[in-house]
Order: structure tokens, then C-alpha cells, then sequence
């Protein structure tokens, strides 16, 4: 099955439950073998389960796709029952990221583009970012009356303004989108109450981690530094860490 370049912020949480799904089965191994030969044997049985399946979920990489004709049967059933923009959306970025049909979501996202839905319009202007349009992306968001008040809008535009080398542009944007996600959250995407809560960990983080490559750019390493600090505690996974090394001045 084709593999997807998947956001880190939705690999993150794909590697999560990867790591769930594995503790799962040594869960009760351990229960079992603490029953049996005491708490000790046990607990020492699900450290051994915990370390096995952060390792694995660590070196896990790429997540396999569901079959395109089973995509695209879900996606027919979903569209026909559902045409709010948050369906919309989901259809758009199926369309997207598993059939490559780049041309054929922006048509879609345009056609709802007058709703005036946050979540229609970063959809689009991600798109039209990742086809090398920033420009194109960046009046979309500037057309939405929403964008100074949504968070997940001003984090795409502050990569769109990011990829234009405005780094200081880019630097308050993030760090408006960061303001408002504490206040009120970043908006809901139809997910579980759980995975939502993943992603807003992961949003979080990849809003900081974005700071600290502005920072970085800008050579204020301090703030770099403190912004990667402050992504890397909210992500589980250190195999998604940043880092940034500060260039070291040799006097003459």
C-alpha cells in the first residue's frame, strides 16, 4: 500500500496509539505474571512491555493507507450524507493527501470558500501552500473574516509567511495563535474527544517548534532554544524532538 507524508502533527498522534495498541497486549502479560509469581516479576514484566513498545513506536516511521477503493467508497458515502464544511474539509484533504488530486480539492475548498469556515479556508491555504502558492494562500486567509480570531488559521499562515522569509511576521502570528489556543482551544476537526486532546498537544507543539525555527533563523538562540524546550515537553515521542546547536564564537 502507497505510503502518505503524513503532518507531524498527525503522525504524532498516529504513533501514539501505535504505542497504545502495542502496551495493550502487555498489559495483561504482566497482570498474569504478577498474579503468578508476584508484584515484582510483574511490574517488572510491564516495564520491560513499556520500553519495548516506546521503542518500537520510536522507530515507527510511515502508516499504510486504507485501499483506494475503500477511500473512495467512504468518501462517496460521507459527501452524499454530509455537505458541512467540516466534511468538506475531510473530503478535500482525502482528495488530496491519499489521491493526489491537488486541482480537484482546491475547486471543492473554493466552492465553499464563501462559508467563510476556518477550517474549509486553512484547509485550502495548507494546499495552496504545499503546491509552492504562498501567495495565493495568503490573501485566501486574509479574505476570512475568522483569521485574527482562529488559531489553527493564524499557525497556517504563520507558515505561509514563514516559507515568504518574513520571520518576524511570522514570529507574532505564531505567537497570536499560541494566545488564543490557551484561551479557547483550537477548533474541533470531528475527532474523538482523545485524539482531539492529542492534536492540540501536538499543534501546541509544532507552533513552538516553529517559533524556535524563526528564532533560530533570526539568531536570537536563547529564544530558540526556550521555544524548542517548550514544544519537546508536550510531545511523548523524543524521536520528534528539536534541538538547535548555537554556533560557538572563537575569540581571534
Amino acid at each position: 500500500m502507497r505510503q502518505v507524508q503524513y503532518d507531524l502533527e498527525v503522525l504524532y498522534v498516529y504513533k501514539l496509539y501505535h504505542f497504545f495498541s502495542l502496551l495493550i497486549f502487555f498489559c495483561p502479560a504482566s497482570l498474569i505474571l504478577g498474579w503468578r509469581f508476584g508484584h515484582i516479576i510483574g511490574f517488572s514484566a510491564f516495564i520491560i512491555g513499556f520500553l519495548i513498545s516506546y521503542f518500537l513506536m520510536m522507530h515507527k516511521k510511515s502508516f499504510p493507507t486504507p485501499d483506494k477503493k475503500t477511500i473512495a467508497q467512504k468518501m462517496a458515502k460521507e459527501i452524499t450524507q454530509d455537505s458541512t464544511p467540516l466534511a468538506i474539509s475531510h473530503f478535500s484533504s482525502q482528495l488530496y493527501f491519499y489521491f493526489n488530486e491537488a486541482r480537484q480539492a482546491i475547486v471543492l475548498l473554493e466552492k465553499y470558500q464563501n462559508t467563510h469556515d476556518p477550517l474549509v479556508c486553512a484547509t485550502l491555504a495548507d494546499i495552496l501552500l504545499r503546491e509552492g502558492r504562498p501567495k495565493h494562500a495568503l490573501r485566501i486567509i486574509h479574505d476570512n473574516p475568522h483569521y485574527t480570531s482562529d488559531p489553527l488559521l493564524l499557525c497556517v499562515l504563520g507558515h505561509v509567511l514563514r516559507q515568504m522569509n518574513k520571520w518576524d511576521a511570522a514570529i507574532k502570528i505564531y505567537e497570536l495563535s499560541l494566545a488564543l489556543a490557551r484561551k479557547s482551544g483550537f477548533p474541533f476537526n470531528g475527532a474523538n474527544r482523545f485524539t482531539q486532546f492529542l492534536l492540540t498537544l501536538s499543534y501546541t507543539a509544532t507552533l513552538h517548534h516553529s517559533l524556535g525555527d524563526c528564532y533560530a533563523v533570526l539568531k536570537e538562540y536563547p529564544q530558540a532554544k526556550k521555544h524548542y524546550l517548550l514544544g519537546n515537553i508536550r510531545i511523548f515521542d523524543i524521536s520528534l524532538w528539536r534541538t538547535i546547536k548555537v554556533p560557538t564564537t572563537h575569540p581571534a
